[in-house]
């Protein structure tokens, strides 16, 4: 058996939204938000 050797760390090449990129928080609530409409529209009165 051969010693296991991992990569060093680099806190600095965490990958970070930046400006541009669309957040995964809009992605929720572009569909969500819908989707509550909808319910509401739906249910009886």
């Amino acid at each position: 058996m051969t010693p296991v050797s991992y990569p060093e760390y680099h806190p600095h090449a965490i990958s970070r939204p930046t400006r541009g990129h669309t957040s995964p928080v809009t992605y929720v609530l572009l569909i969500t938000v819908p989707a509550i409409v909808a319910v509401a529209a739906l249910r009886p009165r």
